[in-house]
């Protein structure tokens, strides 16, 4: 009888590890961060400028954010306390669907811009740098909205 029981409780006792130690993990719960999109990322070249901009995925409603690169073609260096304008357009639009002026970064030649646009769509954005040694437009097509 004293087997019985003792047998008994290595039973029990091994059930109750084996069972336990079989759950499945808990599914991840909402608290953890989403991980962010990549960047996108384009160079362009107009006149005396190149650009070079990253930007995030753009999405109707919803502000992205543009970190210009902006080099003067002819000596090298950065464009140093320009106005940077983008204009956003419908393809085939005249009109704009959105504007904004890029504030001057920390680091010269950088300016950053946040841009938001109302409605899904294909466009083309038009970036105007402009300073005290030049004056340059670039019209830039094959923006996607989702």
């Amino acid at each position: 009888m004293k087997h019985l029981w003792i047998r008994t409780a290595l039973v029990a006792v091994i059930s109750i590890l084996f069972f336990g130690c079989t759950q499945p993990a808990p599914e991840a719960t909402a608290t953890h961060a989403q991980p962010e999109p990549e960047p996108l990322s384009r160079t362009e070249f107009a006149g005396r400028v190149e650009n070079y901009f990253e930007y995030e995925p753009l999405h109707a409603g919803k502000a992205s954010q543009f970190l210009i690169h902006v080099t003067d073609m002819s000596d090298g260096s950065p464009v140093e306390k320009a106005e940077v304008t983008l204009a956003v357009r419908g393809k085939g639009s005249a009109d704009a669907a959105a504007q904004t002026v890029a504030r001057v970064g920390k680091v010269t030649g950088i300016y950053v811009a946040e841009l938001n646009i109302p409605r899904a769509g294909n466009y083309d954005i038009e970036f105007h740098i402009k300073n005290d040694k030049l004056d340059e437009r670039m019209q830039l097509s094959d923006f996607k909205v989702e």
